[in-house]
């Protein structure tokens, strides 16, 4: 069938496509005064997409994800069963009523039935490009719908307040016992201390380990000298009478000289007077008596010197004792300190632990009482004046496409079961032969003529 012949069959009958939209608007029109009205309301909020890090303390920036967490939050369970809760007296009254009209006798719940019905019927639509949240409920009665909504923005303000102070109060409770056990921490490392110096009888530790070090050093320093004069005691001693190891004892070189000159004189006499006279054996005499009090004084200072050597070397003995006690003692304070400096940072590291507690356990109290959000009602929900459904105008548009379609169809039915020949083309395709001739429209050619000639 082509598309001049549908046309031809429409033409033909439009009359009955005609009829069928007029019965559906018609019908349509009745079906929408029967219909319940339906009011939506609407508010829009602003969500600040700030949080604080629990760690830290820090605000830092929301992730990309928050407002669709928000418009989840306001969707929930939790948020929609507080509704009832926050509606004013005049609108839980209209709530009861809807309430017992829908839910059996003996099973009212206003409450459980606003909460189905707030979830069921509310929109959240989150902004693409700024922080404004659009809410909007659908309900039979606008002051219902604007109550409930308002409702639910404040159920919604106050459960995203106990969803932030909650943890917080957790965090507080959890700081808290962790308090007392970094005090019990820091009470251990302060009586460790304080033992520790107590049995050491510890006041100024770094003053007496200076003052220590100081005595080590000298003591060294002293030994160093003593060690220098017992070897050059000892080598004295060694050298035993001879001349070079008493170089500065006064007697013996004025008994040398003594028994140098003598000895001189000697010698001249033996030349002079012979071994035989009075005069040489005197002064041969003398000479002996002077080598032998030469030999006395070398024998005192040798004996001297032995005594010096043994003095120098005693003395040696005990500054090496003194030196190695002091070591000793020096050590031992080295080691009382490095012990004294590790329970004092362990003194430090439990008391810094337990500042940071402190500070964070007070944070997140605060925090816990916090009242105030980021969230803020940008517009209020206001009664709606005119329903939002049925829509009129649409049903209509609905109604005539509807009748328009059942008149085509009933059309090209009805032109099936008795089909007829409407042009020349019917005749060809119908019959497969080639029209000849045919004849004009009498009627409509006469009028024609009677137009021209009037």
């Amino acid at each position: 069938m082509s598309l001049s012949s549908l046309l031809r069959i429409l033409l033909a009958r439009w009359w009955l496509t005609a009829a069928l939209v007029v019965v559906c608007i018609a019908a349509m029109a009745v079906v929408t005064m029967f219909m319940p009205r339906k009011y939506t309301a609407s508010t829009e909020m602003i969500m600040e997409g700030n949080v604080q890090d629990r760690v830290t303390g820090e605000s830092v920036s929301a992730r990309s994800g928050y407002m669709a967490t928000q418009s989840e939050i306001i969707r929930s369970r939790r948020v929609a069963e507080r509704v009832y809760e926050y509606l004013p007296d005049d609108i839980r009254a209209l709530v009861d009523e809807r309430a017992a009209e829908v839910q059996p006798e003996g099973r009212v719940d206003p409450a459980g039935w606003l909460s189905g019905y707030v979830r069921r019927n509310v929109t959240v639509e989150p902004g693409k490009n700024s922080s404004v949240m659009a809410i909007t409920l659908t309900a039979e009665d606008p002051e219902v719908a604007a109550g409930a909504l308002n409702s639910l923005a404040a159920a919604y303000i106050d459960t995203s307040i106990e969803l932030r102070t909650d943890p917080a109060r957790r965090f507080s409770v959890w700081y808290q016992n962790q308090m007392e056990l970094l005090r019990n921490n820091l009470r251990e490392a302060r009586s460790k201390l304080s033992g520790f110096q107590q049995e050491h009888g510890i006041v100024g530790l770094n003053e007496q380990l200076d003052l220590e070090t100081s005595r080590l050093a000298d003591l060294s320093s002293r030994l160093v000298e003593a060690q220098d004069q017992s070897t050059q005691d000892q080598l004295r001693q060694g050298e035993g009478n001879q001349a070079s190891a008493i170089p500065n004892n006064a007697a013996i070189q004025n008994l040398r000289s003594e028994l140098a000159r003598a000895e001189a004189e000697l010698e001249d006499m033996s030349t002079r007077y012979g071994e035989r006279h009075p005069e040489y054996r005197r002064q041969r005499s003398e000479v002996q008596a002077l080598r032998g009090s030469l030999a006395r004084e070398r024998s005192i200072a040798a004996e001297s010197l032995e005594s010096t050597a043994d003095v120098s070397q005693s003395r040696l003995q005990e500054l090496r004792q003194s030196f190695d006690d002091q070591k000793e003692r020096v050590l031992a304070l080295k080691a009382k300190r490095d012990e004294l400096e590790l329970l004092q940072q362990e003194v430090q590291m439990a008391q810094d632990a337990y500042n940071s507690a402190s500070g964070r356990a007070q944070a997140n109290t605060l925090e816990s009482r916090l009242a105030e959000t980021s969230v803020t009602v940008l517009n209020e929900a206001i009664p709606p004046s005119l329903p939002t459904s049925p829509n009129l105008k649409l049903n209509l548009v609905v109604a005539t496409a509807l009748g328009f379609m059942l008149g085509v169809a009933l059309s090209l039915l009805l032109e099936l079961g008795n089909r007829r020949v409407r042009s020349r083309s019917d005749i060809e395709e119908t019959l497969g032969i080639p029209v000849l001739a045919y004849l004009p429209d009498t009627a409509g050619t006469y009028r024609q003529r009677e137009a021209q000639t009037a």
